[in-house]
């Protein structure tokens, strides 16, 4: 049973300045979903609002078909903010034992849900030990098993892996991805990376307002082209080697990347096409990094904005 949030004409304003603009959504989250927008779109904003921990200027706005802040949700809504922090000289254990009874969970009950918190998110080898020893990667994993406790029915996570090194971004996508499984779980981030490799479902914002909410499979295979990576560039350029194999109307250099281009087609079975070009390129002794289905999620969010705008 998926979890709900419905917004009507909600607006946030601070100081004249929008932040949300008579946002209207609707979710339903049986799935992983990631809300992706450019700088000022309004997702921290949102997150906040949803929490209760701030009241919109106007608009209605329901979390677990209750208000946000209604006593009902008490234990229901977590958040991970972006920034977090954790007391000085108290060990992770009693830091998180401590957001256990505040949640009313008696003595046996919270040692016993804080062991379980702590086992999802690998982080029991330094459970004994004080927040100002652990690196940024293990205190992001603390704070991840923190908005776990009590099995909340959805978890707003906003940035979840900003800040840190490849492997404990990689180590905390795993993570992410379980509990997508067993969560309803709505992902901010800038990273859409991370929102492919975790969410089913996304949602644009832009300028405080809705531009769309799709499967995110739908988003990314929308136009019919591939995207193609070489593992070298190549002098002459691919076009003379794949323009006229059938059903490719058009080759686009991706300007920015002398590896990468953008394959459009028409008129003929994916997969099919797929082997032609990879076929065609290996008999050039042309080395292929990367040749998938779609514009690059962030080429397919910019169009999607400047179109809404």
């Amino acid at each position: 049973m998926g979890q709900h949030i419905k917004c009507e004409s909600l607006c946030k304003r601070y100081q004249g300045i929008k932040a949300l603009d008579n946002l209207d959504l609707s979710l339903t989250i049986n799935q992983p979903t990631g809300i992706v927008g450019p700088n000022g779109a309004g997702k921290s904003t949102l997150f906040a609002i949803l929490c209760g921990f701030i009241k919109p200027s106007s608009g209605k706005v329901s979390v677990l078909d209750n208000c946000p802040d209604s006593s009902i949700n008490k234990g229901k809504i977590s958040l991970l903010p972006q920034d977090t922090s954790m007391f000085r000289a108290i060990d992770v254990n009693s830091q998180l034992k401590h957001y256990a009874r505040l949640q009313g969970l008696g003595k046996k009950e919270t040692a016993l849900e804080v062991d379980r918190v702590l086992g999802l998110v690998n982080a029991k080898d330094f459970s004994k030990q004080y927040p100002e020893t652990l690196s940024f990667g293990q205190r992001k994993r603390v704070m991840l098993a923190q908005s776990l406790i009590g099995k909340p029915n959805l978890i707003l996570m906003d940035e979840p892996t900003s800040g840190l090194d490849p492997v404990a971004a990689t180590e905390v996508r795993g993570i992410l991805r379980q509990l997508g499984t067993e969560y309803s779980v709505v992902i901010s981030s800038h990273n859409l990376t991370e929102i492919e490799d975790i969410c089913n479902d996304i949602v644009i914002l832009n300028k405080g307002k809705l531009v769309t909410h799709n499967k995110l499979s739908e988003l990314t295979q929308s136009s019919q082209c591939f995207s193609l990576r070489l593992e070298q560039p190549v002098e002459t350029g691919i076009n003379e080697f794949l323009i006229n194999i059938q059903g490719i109307n058009k080759i686009e250099k991706d300007n920015s990347d002398a590896k990468s281009y953008l394959i459009h087609y028409h008129d003929i079975p994916a997969e099919q096409l797929q082997i032609r070009i990879l076929s065609q390129l290996s008999e050039q002794n042309i080395s292929v990094a990367e040749l998938k289905k779609g514009k690059a999620l962030a080429d397919e969010i910019s169009e999607i904005i400047k179109s809404n705008n």
